[in-house]
């Protein structure tokens, strides 16, 4: 379960949702919920040209991308095998720092206004 909403949040870019009302919200993650299972639907089809029994051996990512940039009439290419590994555990961190920046959590022109008197003062 936890690796299906690492899908869902990372590598669908579903971790911020970009909605500000309750209804736009709820049609996003329909939205999301929809693609995630199409794909799902496509892995499984792939699957099964490829003679593989464990669904989630294929690449979620790979399945993706070529949902993304196939066209009409497109053929299923063979879809990548994810290595099988027992036992794998790999810690939630990010590998690279965030920038040195603040976050903006004053409107934007409140902020133009603090840096513009900064510029005169200095």
């Amino acid at each position: 379960m936890e690796t299906d909403l690492r899908h869902l949040k990372t590598t669908m870019k579903m971790d911020v949702l970009r909605c500000k009302t309750e209804a736009g919200v709820r049609k996003e993650l329909a939205v999301f919920c929809l693609v995630y299972n199409l794909v799902r639907v496509v892995m499984l089809t792939a699957a099964r040209r490829q003679h593989v029994s464990d669904v989630t051996r294929l690449s979620f990512a790979d399945t993706l991308h070529w949902m993304r940039h196939a066209r009409p009439g497109d053929r299923l290419p063979a879809i990548m095998l994810v290595p099988y590994r027992p036992h794998r555990a790999e810690p939630r961190c990010r590998k690279r720092r965030p920038k040195e920046y603040d976050l903006m959590n004053k409107p934007r022109d409140e902020l133009r206004k603090r840096l513009k008197n900064q510029r005169k003062a200095a």
